[in-house]
């Protein structure tokens, strides 16, 4: 009788277990792992932030809870395939039989083993097309080598013209071949039109089968963005012990998107399982995977988080699993909407896909686990910004009760009244309209000129004080915009080189493409991604070094000095000074930015509190006074100064 309770432990550790060769059940027959592409096969490292059990959990270490054979040698060593002889043209069979190459194709590589317990090899060979990027995988019978029948048919769609490719056979256990066919197509082609790579896994029928090779699964892996790697590790055994081979397919995730810095080089992939059942029918997902792992994973980053020790190295592992969710689940989107096609691929989301379509990991509180583990981190490491800039991302959904208990901790709320609003019409400008003076003052910026509102009577009247520009600029170099695009996997910031240059340089910047600020209430999240979308930044600082910027409570630093413009995180209190215009107070030491349904404000060394409540909400262009006991905001056509109640 199948062991439900094995079954579910299975699942639990999965992960690790990928690296044990053994599935955790009495009755499995373990094989080693083999990831495609390799000469032998390979034993993959365990994901660092690993599925670790809980303290306590049955689970606790790999060796415990019945895997009393996990350290079994394997019963099955992949074989891989064998170059074609003669040129491709013909492949000799046992018994003096041939088996000819069909017209316009030749030979590459095949296996010849004994399929129907005659006693003599049949051949399983690649015949692909002379640009090797068309072919068919075909099964010729050691009894009938004029009469071969296709096992799969390479499709069309893999890869554009002027590509070449890499192609491999390998038995990887009993009765199961793995077909891999990756395309080679360099960074600039790829860039243009992202290849696939495709593997065929073809199951035998048994000696008493009396029928041939059938393909059983398709799977496909688009090209990740630049340094990036995707791989695909294979396990075949007995999962669920009904006698019959499962087969386990870990999709490993390696290296980072540009700007996010590279893990350490002793930091191996992040995987997580796609899990088919062997049924009469044919291979059959197993649901559970890859979510299980996945918010296994997630809770092994929270305990991570909650630990000094560990907190800093948690929330680089918090971003590479939110990108292995983006990279292995199509409904992973949050916030900005699903991609789908070639923006997918040059998006770097939903990279994988079965013969019945992407995959679909059906963890809808995935995402949101991930942000309050990284919230927790930086909560751990003492940068409250930080933890609420993780706690604002996304869609308009509700939060948890665990992310408003965090929230409340990080920024307890502060109710803000309307002191005044102003008659004088603020202009707008990537560098905002208002600016505190270091008295109290509030400075408007109008197409007139500059207003002074009194901070006692609020008087307003004309100041003999320069307007400052209403461009943001680092010299002669201007930001011109955030931008959230379809097409790609971070968002990016649109640099200008001078005023008068044509176009514009994109800038990638340390937040994917669902990390914008969160939607205000009230809005709703798009189905599906559409065009471009222009994303409010509040501008901090610029110079000729570069500049700094808030996009909601996410602070970052776009560094003008090398080569390219690079862009990275950046931390709270600042070292710049503050223009006028800018999100800051005239010290330079409080900043105020719309975050979390209101505005964030925070003050180096002292309070960091979200105020609420009235028009607030809308208000745009924020500025605190030092010591933050005032913010203005452009709200409609006039500036309006609150206070906290």
């Amino acid at each position: 009788m199948h062991d439900r309770s094995c079954s579910k432990l299975l699942r639990a550790l999965l992960p690790l277990l990928a690296a044990t060769g053994c599935d955790g059940c009495p009755s499995a027959k373990p094989y080693t792992p083999y990831t495609l592409g390799s000469a032998a096969p390979s034993v993959s490292p365990p994901p660092l932030s690993g599925a670790r059990p809980a303290e306590g959990d049955a689970g606790a270490a790999p060796g415990d809870a019945g895997l009393a054979d996990a350290a079994a040698p394997p019963r099955f060593t992949a074989v891989p395939s064998v170059p074609a002889p003669e040129g491709g043209k013909r492949w000799p069979l046992d018994g003096g039989a041939v088996a000819a190459a069909p017209t316009g194709r030749t030979f590459e590589t095949g296996l010849l083993l004994d399929v129907d317990g005659d006693g003599a090899r049949d051949l399983v060979a690649w015949a692909r097309s002379p640009d090797g990027l068309r072919g068919e995988l075909l099964f010729a019978a050691a009894t009938r080598p004029d009469a071969p029948r296709t096992l799969a048919a390479l499709p069309g769609d893999l890869a554009p013209q002027g590509c070449t490719a890499r192609a491999g056979l390998t038995q990887i256990g009993p009765a199961t071949l793995a077909f891999d066919f990756a395309p080679q197509c360099g960074a600039q082609r790829s860039a243009e039109l992202p290849a696939t790579r495709w593997i065929a896994v073809i199951r035998l029928p048994g000696t008493a089968a009396g029928a041939p090779p059938e393909l059983a699964l398709e799977l496909r892996l688009r090209t990740p963005p630049p340094d990036e790697s995707l791989s695909a590790s294979f396990e075949v055994a007995d999962r669920d012990a009904d006698g019959r081979d499962d087969l386990a397919i870990a999709v490993g995730l390696s290296g980072a998107l540009r700007p996010f810095p590279a893990p350490p080089a002793a930091a191996p992939e992040l995987r997580a399982p796609l899990v088919f059942l062997d049924r009469p029918a044919g291979l059959s997902r197993d649901a559970a995977q890859p979510g299980e792992a996945l918010r296994a994973l997630a809770a092994s980053v929270l305990r991570d988080a909650r630990a000094k020790s560990t907190a800093p190295a948690a929330a680089t592992a918090a971003q590479r699993l939110r990108r292995l969710h983006a990279v292995l689940c199509a409904d992973a989107a949050s916030g900005a909407g699903a991609v789908a096609g070639r923006d997918a691929a040059r998006a770097g989301e939903g990279l994988v896909s079965t013969g019945a379509g992407p995959v679909r990991c059906a963890e809808p509180g995935l995402a949101a686990a991930i942000d309050h583990a990284e919230a927790v981190a930086a909560q751990t490491r003492g940068a409250p910004l930080a933890a609420v800039a993780a706690l604002d991302r996304g869609g308009p959904e509700p939060r948890t009760k665990d992310e408003g208990k965090l929230l409340a901790k990080l920024a307890p709320p502060a109710t803000a009244a309307a002191v005044h609003r102003t008659a004088a019409a603020p202009q707008p400008g990537a560098l905002g309209p208002l600016a505190f003076e270091a008295g109290g003052a509030l400075l408007v910026r109008t197409a007139q000129g500059v207003v002074r509102v009194d901070p006692a009577t609020f008087g307003e009247a004309a100041a003999d004080v320069p307007p400052w520009p209403a461009a943001l600029l680092a010299g002669p170099v201007e930001l011109v915009g955030v931008e959230r695009r379809c097409d790609a996997p971070t968002l990016l910031a649109l640099v200008r080189s001078s005023p008068d240059a044509v176009g514009e340089m994109e800038v990638p910047l340390p937040l994917l493409r669902g990390q914008g600020p969160r939607a205000r209430r009230g809005a709703a999240a798009p189905e599906r991604c559409a065009g471009t979308e222009r994303l409010p930044f509040a501008p901090l600082a610029a110079s000729e070094a570069g500049f700094d910027v808030a996009l909601g409570a996410a602070l970052i630093s776009i560094d003008l000095r090398a080569a390219a413009p690079v862009a990275s995180a950046l931390s709270f209190p600042l070292a710049t000074p503050a223009p006028q215009g800018a999100a800051r107070s005239p010290d330079g030491a409080t900043i105020a930015v719309p975050a979390a349904g209101g505005v964030l404000v925070a003050t180096a060394g002292g309070a960091t509190r979200l105020w609420s409540g009235g028009d607030i909400a809308q208000g745009t262009a924020c500025v605190p006074a030092s010591g933050g006991a005032r913010v203005a905001c452009v709200v409609g056509a006039s500036a309006v100064i609150y206070e906290a109640k």
